[in-house]
């Protein structure tokens, strides 16, 4: 199953916000179930068309929030 994520750059959010949002409603709605894989940050920030630091950041938040487990 392919999880959609649009990243709008008119909007006034920034876009580590629109992706930690997006991501954690999907989470908590069961969009994505427990123990989906996520992409890297590498390949979701060139699938997406952003900087690796943009989606590493929303990243660390969602795993903060303890809605994501990273493993280095």
């Amino acid at each position: 199953m392919r999880t959609l994520i649009v990243i709008d750059p008119a909007s006034p959010v920034p876009p580590f916000e629109q992706l930690r949002a997006q991501l954690a409603r999907q989470i908590q709605d069961r969009t994505l179930s427990v123990g989906t894989r996520l992409p890297t940050i590498r390949r979701l920030a060139a699938d997406l068309g952003l900087a690796a630091n943009t989606v590493g950041r929303a990243y660390r938040e969602l795993e903060e929030a303890a809605l994501i487990e990273t493993r280095g």
